[in-house]
């Protein structure tokens, strides 16, 4: 098989027609036309998110046939109400890349950035794709963030939701929003549902729940009592991107080329 190339080395693409917040990169990844967005965390920049993502591309997903990959910055508000990303633009580049070598699109929201990912898949469910080309092609997996903007009709279009916490079982630390995740897993069992992801090894202190919900981005974040958002998200430097949950549910979600 030919090499996926290091995406790292391939520059990505900004600016209006790609939307507000929003970068896209063409890997040319040989394996296939898979598609992955990743929707980075409150105010982390879309440099960072570009890391985080290229970092994603390397361990987990270039070797699953992902071509087509987008980075998000996080809102600028933790709610998201300011509405400020451009997913109708995300969209308009997407659809039209979605083919018979498009096996599944990968979408996570990790922290407010779930609040960003529910937006788009609103949109998919309220018609956008009126091909429907993406309807069953779609896993979420929604990375200790929250509910706001998530609904039954967006969750029916997709193949499957996962709702991801965080438990560091050397301090007895939950991250904080672990217990949205199993409210959400158990509202949406049919579809995925709930998985705890074990950040035992992730070197947080006892109580520091902000230190275990960024180990689902970087396996040993960079502050041990609270999260370092832009840091954890771009620098992989003596630590792995975390990538547990895409290896977790792969099987099941068919997440293959």
């Amino acid at each position: 098989p030919i090499p996926a190339p290091s995406a790292a080395l391939l520059p990505w693409q900004t600016g209006p027609q790609l939307g507000h917040g929003v970068a896209f990169k063409d890997t040319k990844n040989a394996a296939g036309d898979n598609v992955f967005l990743g929707y980075a965390g409150y105010q982390v920049p879309l440099d960072s998110a570009e890391a985080w993502v290229d970092a994603l591309y390397e361990a987990a997903l270039a070797a699953r046939g992902v071509r087509y990959v987008w980075a998000v910055q996080g809102p600028n508000d933790r709610t998201y109400s300011n509405h400020e990303i451009g997913n109708s633009k995300i969209l308009g580049t997407l659809l039209p890349l979605v083919g018979p070598r498009t096996h599944f699109v990968l979408v996570a929201g990790h922290s407010s950035g779930s609040f960003v990912a529910h937006e788009l898949l609103a949109k998919l469910a309220g018609g956008v794709d009126a091909q429907g080309v993406t309807a069953g092609r779609v896993v979420y997996f929604d990375l200790d963030g929250g509910e706001s903007g998530l609904t039954p009709p967006s969750i029916a279009r997709l193949r499957h939701a996962y709702f991801v916490g965080a438990h560091d079982g050397t301090t007895g630390t939950d991250s904080p929003r672990l217990p949205t995740m199993r409210t959400l897993g158990a509202t949406y069992a049919s579809a995925g549902g709930y998985w705890q992801y074990d950040a035992g090894d992730a070197g947080c202190r006892a109580g520091a729940t902000w230190c275990v919900h960024d180990a689902l981005i970087t396996t040993r974040p960079h502050a041990p009592t609270r999260a370092s958002g832009a840091l954890d998200y771009s620098d992989f430097s003596g630590r792995s991107v975390c990538d547990g949950w895409i290896e977790a549910k792969a099987v099941e979600a068919g997440l293959a080329p």
